[in-house]
């Protein structure tokens, strides 16, 4: 078995990952969404903003029995380092998933970094249940449990139209001194300054367990280089924001991940932040469901949206509770602090 350095421009090996992906999928978290063969291809060619990453595979017998995923942030976080490993099911207990981890660990430390971290699914309540040999595997090699990122879906449809309309009356009416202003595609020009400072407060308003991370440094060229890869990898952002009208800012936004593929019937809901001195006017619920009317306006295809909370968001947990989301399962954040 060997470990090489993927070239992420050749597209046979790009096809080899999606098949091991979807054959890790079929065989541990059937239930889940699987990736979007478009963007899935498109992503792992592209570079992107504020993010290193290199791809390696192990191969044995000339074929592909696993592959991890290293990525680094840029330009802020210069400790942290993260991973996704994952070996074909009928090639695992070879030694293969140590080999990729402990290739993990080495390359973290040649470029000076000293907290890693890797993510596997975990049951989740009366979920449907899991393996525990992810968890296990990652703690017999010095990582501990620093997250969990509970996997939700909901149908566009889950609300009902009165439990709907009601939810956003409630809403409007303690977000009277806030306008709503909707779009999919690049960030209107008289928004996205303070869309930017939202964004760089994301990595600390969210909960991170005990993973340590600084504020995103982002600019407008940041937040640009960001549409443009969504519009490299096939995504459409869809947004909303909330404007305070006394002084024109955004002060809340949401964004949910659809694809151009019209195949694809499920968006992936991103980040909700409200600044914390706007918070209490119902601005999370009210921006949700804008989004989620016109998620179902332009893409009428997509029937299922998932999303990822952490365990200890109750505020938002509690907000996708009444929109109608399901836990699934979740993603345990293991990680494992390297000596400086």
């Amino acid at each position: 078995m060997q470990i090489t350095p993927v070239d992420r421009a050749d597209d046979r090996m790009a096809g080899e990952i999606l098949a091991l992906v979807n054959a890790v999928l079929d065989a541990d978290a059937p239930e889940n969404r699987r990736p979007v063969e478009q963007t899935f291809r498109a992503e792992l060619r592209q570079d992107r903003p504020g993010l290193d990453i290199a791809y390696f595979a192990a191969v044995e017998d000339g074929a592909l029995a696993g592959y991890i995923g290293i990525a680094f942030l840029t330009g802020d976080n210069p400790h942290l380092a993260m991973a996704e490993l994952m070996v074909r099911p009928d090639k695992r207990r070879r030694g293969i998933g140590a080999a990729l981890l402990a290739h993990y660990v080495d390359y973290a430390a040649e470029h000076g970094r000293t907290d890693l971290t890797a993510g596997t699914l975990t049951t989740w309540g009366d979920g449907p249940r899991r393996p525990g040999t992810g968890a296990e595997f990652l703690e017999r090699n010095g990582f501990s449990l620093a997250l969990v990122q509970v996997n939700r879906r909901s149908r566009t449809d889950a609300l009902g139209p009165e439990e709907e309309r009601l939810l956003w009356d409630q809403a409007v009416a303690a977000a009277a001194d806030y306008e709503v202003r909707t779009w999919t595609g690049p960030a209107p020009d008289d928004l996205i300054e303070s869309l930017c400072r939202l964004d760089a407060m994301t990595r600390v308003e969210v909960p991170t367990g005990d993973v340590e991370m600084e504020p995103e440094r982002v600019d407008v060229a940041r937040a640009r280089a960001k549409e443009a890869l969504a519009a490299a990898i096939h995504e459409i952002p869809v947004k909303a924001a909330a404007v305070h009208r006394a002084t024109g800012e955004a002060v809340a936004y949401t964004h949910v991940h659809a694809y151009a593929d019209p195949a694809a019937a499920h968006a992936a809901q991103g980040i909700t932040i409200v600044d914390p001195a706007h918070r209490g006017h119902r601005l999370g619920m009210l921006l949700k469901l804008a989004n989620l009317r016109q998620l179902r306006e332009r893409f009428p295809r997509v029937a299922e949206i998932w999303t990822e909370n952490a365990d200890v968001n109750g505020h938002m947990v509690a907000i996708n509770d009444q929109l109608g989301y399901e836990a699934v399962d979740a993603l345990s954040v293991y990680q494992r602090k390297l000596k400086p």
